[in-house]
């Protein structure tokens, strides 16, 4: 020690200034690093922080997801030792604090976040009884009131105004209201109407009467109506009543229309078809579907040349292959029908555009390759039948008229020679069910198949000309001034 004071002693006073200056910068370094390393440690004392926001604010109700807080000691995590309090009530407006808490060596530190929530909902009005009420007259009403609920405030009902106010000479609208003690409001109406008594006014465009000759297109004027509370209702007059052209006789087309209170008015027109053609008397139509075969209707035409009688052929799809046949019906003086490009129920009669495109499709395919302009069709099922409900409710209704404003002559049948029943039929069964239906007197149009899968037909054939010839019966295909035989449309 002694020595170290002589050797300090013998030091320049300047020397001496230097070594204190940097020992004094010495001890600040060490201090400020104790208070930053050390002293933490040692004290306890940690750095406790908020994360988001200090003030909050939510709806009443509303979910409430905590951000929480972060702490730190010494440079360390312990956001595990922070623990919360609050009073918070999502549910209750007001002013809420969270409280964050860490503990330190003698002390425990404290950070807080401030929530608001507020009540931003309107109360609910549920009305008793419909929104659309009808009455006989306005007296005759009786209020059933409404139900106000509030997610703050509970059970407003009796805080509800109610007023009624007219809109027009039969309209009325009752208007509920309610606010909570936080100034939001709600409101709902009912619509208070007097009872509609009074029906529709309809008319006819043109004659109630009108006498048209067969095969002469009925051009419907239609109908005009109105009403006192809707209006024009032309747009929604419905038409029922098919007018047949190709059958003489007296029809009915009644015109129908509703207003918006239900009532209905209707109207009618008569349309009398005068007779203009007549099929010869106990003339037999011999019919084919389905074809062309290769094999099966190459016989029936080799059959129906050698005993020089014409038939008519309704033709489905075709081929390269049988469009020669096609041809030949056409050279021979049969006539060719369209049964369809298809013959697949679910896909024709799925809606009408679809069965018009079918047999157009055909139609143009057969004019395109020979020429030919088919003016007849026959419905696959014929225009009876009622397999087509299941694709399409009333479609055959709709069909036959669409059909006949095309100018297409459709063709059913009143003798069933039964070979549709099953593959070959046998002979003498196609044979007594033709014999059983024909008669003398009448239009006898016949309904056969020429696939392949009707050789028994083909085989029929033959005995079915001999029989109607012994009989007193003559033999036509359709043409375009035979009566047609027409089915009851049952879809």
């Amino acid at each position: 020690m002694r020595v170290m004071r002589e050797i300090w002693d013998s030091l320049d006073q300047r020397v001496k200034n230097r070594f204190l200056s940097v020992a004094g910068v010495c001890v600040l370094v060490a201090f400020c690093l104790f208070v930053t390393v050390a002293w933490p440690r040692i004290s306890g004392k940690p750095d406790l922080t908020l994360n988001g926001e200090e003030e909050i604010t939510i709806s009443a109700g509303e979910a409430y997801h905590d951000e929480g807080a972060s702490a730190t000691l010494a440079g360390k995590n312990v956001d595990s030792r922070i623990y919360e309090s609050d009073n918070l009530d999502t549910s209750t407006p007001g002013t809420y604090e969270i409280s964050y808490h860490v503990d330190g060596r003698w002390e425990t530190y404290t950070v807080t976040r401030t929530v608001r929530v507020v009540d931003t909902t309107a109360p609910e009005i549920v009305l008793n009884g419909d929104s659309r009420m009808t009455v006989d007259q306005i007296e005759t009403y009786e209020e059933p009131g409404a139900v106000a609920t509030d997610n703050c405030d509970g059970d407003l009902s009796d805080t509800l105004s109610i007023h009624m106010a007219q809109v027009n000479e039969y309209t009325y609208q009752v208007t509920y209201e309610a606010s909570d003690l936080a100034g939001n409001a709600a409101s709902v109406s009912r619509e208070v109407i007097i009872r509609d008594q009074v029906a529709p006014e309809i008319s006819l465009v043109g004659d109630a009467s009108v006498t048209i000759q067969e095969r002469e297109k009925f051009d419907d004027p239609g109908a005009v109506a109105s009403d006192d509370r809707d209006g024009d209702l032309t747009d929604s007059v419905s038409r029922d009543g098919y007018v047949d052209i190709y059958r003489p006789g007296t029809y009915t087309v009644t015109y129908t229309v509703e207003d918006g209170g239900g009532n209905q008015a209707q109207v009618s027109r008569t349309v009398c078809v005068e007779r203009v053609h007549q099929n010869p008397d106990n003339a037999i139509y011999l019919t084919f579907d389905d074809g062309p075969s290769p094999d099966v209707t190459a016989q029936i035409l080799d059959i129906l040349a050698e005993n020089h009688v014409k038939a008519t052929f309704f033709i489905c799809n075709y081929d390269e292959e049988t469009l020669p046949l096609i041809r030949r019906m056409i050279a021979e003086g049969h006539t060719v029908g369209i049964h369809g490009y298809s013959h697949q129920y679910s896909q024709i009669y799925s809606s009408a555009d679809a069965f018009m495109n079918n047999i157009n499709d055909l139609k143009d395919k057969l004019k395109a390759d020979t020429g030919y302009d088919a003016f007849c069709i026959r419905f696959p099922g014929g225009s009876g039948n009622t397999v087509s409900a299941y694709y399409t409710e009333g479609i055959m209704s709709e069909l036959v008229e669409l059909v006949t404003d095309a100018d297409l002559m459709y063709v059913d049948w009143n003798v069933a020679s039964g070979d549709a029943e099953g593959s070959n039929t046998p002979v003498s069964e196609i044979l007594a069910n033709v014999k059983s239906e024909l008669k003398l007197g009448r239009t006898n149009i016949v309904l056969m198949h020429d696939t392949s899968a009707k050789q028994t037909t083909a085989d029929a054939l033959q005995k079915i000309i001999d029989y109607g010839r012994e009989n007193g019966f003559e033999f036509y295909p359709i043409e375009e001034n035979t009566v047609p035989i027409h089915q009851s449309v049952l879809n």
